[in-house]
């Protein structure tokens, strides 16, 4: 990928790079979610997604809207794109995913040991 307004920005994987291939996302496309797109922290990353609602009135019925609707970028902590991928209720998933158990959380011992179903000896 050549240097694109985004990577100028943020530091990409691999990964990203090969999504952005594979379902040949728009470098006019990433730059519009990540200028308009609505930040969720979801299982310890940024997800941004764009809602309609929230972009000024000029831009809610422009080609670039229309196309980034669905798309989710994710962001580490250090502003690096991890992936991206396209869903049709991306808005809706992300307040789900939004309310799961946050990444880097763990049952301790005990909760572990209470789900275990032990046969009688």
């Amino acid at each position: 990928m050549r240097q694109s307004p985004a990577s100028s920005v943020f530091s990409l994987t691999r990964l990203f790079v090969e999504q952005c291939a594979r379902w040949r996302l728009r470098e006019e496309v990433i730059a519009f979610i990540l200028e308009f797109g609505t930040p969720a922290r979801a299982c310890g990353a940024t997800h941004l997604t764009v809602h309609e609602r929230d972009l000024p009135v000029a831009l809610r019925d422009s080609s670039l809207a229309r196309q980034a609707r669905g798309w989710i970028l994710i962001l580490n902590d250090e502003d690096r794109l991890l992936t991206c991928y396209r869903r049709q209720d991306a808005s809706r998933f992300l307040k789900q995913k939004s309310k799961r158990r946050p990444a880097g959380v763990t049952r301790d011992r005990d909760d572990f040991l209470r789900g275990l179903q032990f046969a009688p000896a």
